[in-house]
Formats: structure tokens, C-alpha cells, sequence
């Protein structure tokens, strides 16, 4: 028998509801100007943060500049590309959790 189920969509958006205002499509986009692709320099985080926000926006999404705060500060901290500033270099996320496959 078939199944008429639709293939799962990945969640780009970690502490957002995903199907909402069209986040998801914002947050894969975010992801892969600057996380995914092994990042950038500090303009290049902060050109990447800025799409986002215009992008949630455009959308009308109320929460748009929280998640511009947030991607500021935590980006900053989470996604430090700097060699020799802090213990860590680029994505310590990645060293804690692997991304499922």
C-alpha cells in the first residue's frame, strides 16, 4: 500500500515554531550564508543576522527582533570564528551535538 505521507521537513529553526510566518525558509537560509558553510568573518555573521531579520519582516513575524537579538548575542558567542580570543574556534555547537544524518 502507498503511503500518503509527505516527506519530513528538517527544522531549521531551533527555538522557533518552524511552520509559522515561513521561518523555516529564513532559518535554512541563515543557516547556509554563514553556520552551515563554515561561517565567516564578523561582517559576514552580521550581513547573514540582518537577512534573517528582514526576512521575518517581510513576513510580518512579531517575533523578528527578539530573534535578531538573539542571533546577535548568541551568535556571537556560539559562532566564534576569532582563532585565539576564547578556548574555542568556530562552531561549538557542532563539538557538543552532531547533527543527525
Amino acid at each position: 500500500m502507498p503511503q500518503d505521507t509527505s516527506p519530513r521537513t528538517r527544522d531549521y529553526c531551533y527555538f522557533l515554531d518552524h511552520r509559522k510566518y515561513n521561518r523555516n525558509r529564513g532559518c535554512r537560509r541563515h543557516d547556509n550564508l554563514y553556520g552551515i558553510n563554515g561561517g565567516g568573518g564578523e561582517r559576514d555573521r552580521w550581513r547573514a543576522d540582518r537577512e534573517l531579520y528582514r526576512h521575518m519582516r517581510g513576513e510580518r513575524d512579531p517575533m523578528a527582533l527578539p530573534t535578531l537579538a538573539g542571533c546577535l548575542a548568541l551568535g556571537w558567542f556560539f559562532f566564534n570564528y576569532h582563532p585565539g580570543r576564547w578556548a574555542w574556534r568556530g562552531q561549538l555547537v557542532r563539538r557538543f551535538a552532531k547533527a543527525p544524518q
